[in-house]
């Protein structure tokens, strides 16, 4: 069988029960835990990672940053699961990454109490994927009760594809991060209703995207649940860059359908003159070997071909009667304003921060664009003749020096 992997984040909200009982000799000047603070081991080689995560994450934070793979805290299906440790490179590559476009863009917008106050108290990284074989998804991260957020799939962390970090890490981060914000003041209940009746917790993964943006929803994962889609629309809106970010929001623009067509070829005959493919829709073959066509709804002809108009332009329809452009728009000032009111952030400031930290701009303030893309700014060369990356990765290892 041929897995199909989609993208599945998971909030677990946990709850705790606590029997409480008074005695007059009772001590509670004792921890029943060890609190004693050992030195960190100059003989390792991971002494210089230990020691940035405790100057950077645990002293001015209270949060563990943990890359020695633990199953403390992991769900009943997650320890079902064959989970393998990253490598210290990439553990120490995705380290300085979650300060420099997490931890540092809050800290900078929002305040250095606002982080001791919702940061999760534990970041623990994961080298393998976390496939969900039953499901034929793949979960990229997960936020257990507002105390911990584990991230998968470090072994192929991979700096010069910043979509792929974007898809693994950052924006996963952000989508967490998100969730348990929601859980210290919860989204307005007026968003719960803004797509009511269009949610579908067990389809979500055969959705594609363009079918999701022309209903209202920044991916197909958003429209698996509303909690889903709040924190999808905040992280998406932070880490996407603008032509990405303008393209979603112009395919929200039409409604699309989902047909079954017998080959390519097939429905390439059936175009009316003039009509390019591209501008009616895409093709996929699916994994089961079936045909399908993701398409604009428009106008048709009784054998299916476009009916133009008089000026041979394709006539786009909304039977549906969802402007998916104007619902992510509202969904997105409702997330806007939600921050504002109870964080004290800017979701546009934090936005800003995040893609100059992510994309290379040019004296101006413009971002540099090559080949209709924005430039990674993590593997392009600064001043210093290194890139941002290895410049990250010197803060942690400085503390070589320090080594034994």
């Amino acid at each position: 069988m041929k897995l199909r992997l989609n993208i599945l984040l998971i909030a677990a909200v946990g709850t705790m029960s606590a029997q409480l009982t008074s005695c007059s000799d009772d001590n509670f000047t004792d921890s029943i835990f060890d609190t004693t603070e050992y030195p960190l081991d100059r003989t390792v080689y991971t002494f210089p990672l230990d020691t940035f995560v405790k100057a950077e994450f645990l002293v001015p934070y209270n949060v563990q940053f943990i890359y020695k793979t633990e199953d403390k805290g992991l769900s009943s299906s997650d320890m079902a699961k064959n989970f393998t440790p990253a490598p210290y490179d990439n553990c120490v590559k995705l380290a300085v990454l979650s300060k420099y476009l997490w931890h540092d863009v809050y800290k900078k917008h929002a305040g250095v109490e606002f982080l001791k106050e919702n940061s999760p108290r534990i970041i623990h990284v994961i080298g393998s994927k976390s496939y969900n074989v039953s499901q034929g998804t793949e979960t990229l991260g997960v936020a257990e009760g507002g105390l911990k957020i584990s991230l998968f799939n470090v072994n192929n962390l991979d700096e010069g594809n910043i979509d792929m970090m974007n898809e693994y890490f950052f924006k996963t981060m952000h989508h967490e991060f998100g969730h348990i914000l929601d859980q210290t003041h919860l989204r307005p209940t007026a968003f719960n209703l803004v797509s009511n009746g269009q949610y579908d917790a067990s389809g979500w993964s055969e959705t594609p995207d363009s079918v999701a943006a022309g209903r209202g929803f920044v991916s197909p994962y958003a429209s698996s649940a509303t909690g889903e889609d709040w924190v999808e629309v905040l992280a998406n809106y932070i880490t996407r860059d603008s032509i990405s970010w303008n393209n979603m929001l112009n395919t929200a623009n039409y409604e699309w359908e989902i047909i079954d067509i017998e080959s390519y070829s097939a429905y390439t005959k059936r175009l009316s003159p003039g009509c390019n493919l591209d501008t009616i829709g895409y093709y996929q073959a699916m994994n089961n070997g079936d045909s399908k066509l993701y398409r604009r709804v428009c106008k048709r002809n009784a054998d299916d071909t476009v009916a133009l108009d008089e000026n041979g332009e394709v006539v786009w329809t909304h039977a549906s009667g969802i402007d998916g452009h104007a619902i992510i728009l509202k969904k997105l000032e409702m997330v806007r304003e939600w921050l504002k009111t109870y964080f004290g952030a800017d979701i546009d400031d934090l936005r800003t921060e995040v893609q100059q930290r992510q994309y290379v701009t040019n004296s101006d303030g413009t971002f540099l664009i090559q080949n209709g893309r924005l430039v990674n700014r993590l593997t392009y060369p600064t001043s210093s003749g290194k890139t941002t990356m290895e410049e990250l990765v010197d803060e942690v290892n400085q503390f070589k020096s320090l080594m034994n």
